[in-house]
């Protein structure tokens, strides 16, 4: 994701600090304010906009992280309708799955080949590295395809079997 441009806040924020930096490099003398000096208001001044400058970059970095949470909310909520409710479930399941296709034992190896099947709608072999190489090139768009059964007690028509 591209960073986006400094914002109005930002840049004032940037304006604010450069004008403070100048004012206390360059003594306010040749801006006329010879009278703050005499009557010692210069530091208080100096002070007071430097604590409005503080106050300033606070509200303008809360404000950042609240856009930021709203955006990751916006983006949850477009992966939720384009992947469905559960597809960062799927997606961390797969990840487990496929590392399940590298163990010892035979019968979870087998189990987790299934449930690739099943989750993926794809009929690879049951081989880590064929798994892997397809998942690193697919994870980014990728959408569950097979549908999920019903949990039990909630089946059409109120039956058990």
């Amino acid at each position: 994701m591209q960073n986006p441009a400094p914002s109005r806040t930002e840049r004032l924020s940037i304006v604010i600090l450069v004008l403070v930096g100048l004012a206390t490099v360059f003594a306010p003398d040749w801006l006329g304010f010879r009278w703050l000096r005499e009557k010692g208001w210069e530091l208080r001044i100096l002070q007071v906009l430097v604590g409005f400058l503080f106050l300033f970059q606070a509200v303008s970095i809360l404000e950042k992280n609240r856009l930021r949470r709203r955006v990751h909310e916006l983006y949850e909520g477009l992966n939720m309708l384009l992947y469905g409710k559960n597809y960062r479930r799927d997606r961390e399941a797969i990840v487990i799955l496929v590392n399940a296709l590298r163990g010892k034992d035979e019968d979870v190896r087998n189990k987790a080949w299934q449930n690739l099947k099943r989750l993926t709608g794809k009929d690879f072999a049951l081989d880590h590295e064929v798994w892997s190489t397809w998942w690193k090139a697919n994870e980014k768009h990728f959408a569950t395809k097979a549908r999920r059964p019903e949990p039990r007690g909630e089946e059409k028509g109120g039956e058990e079997e």
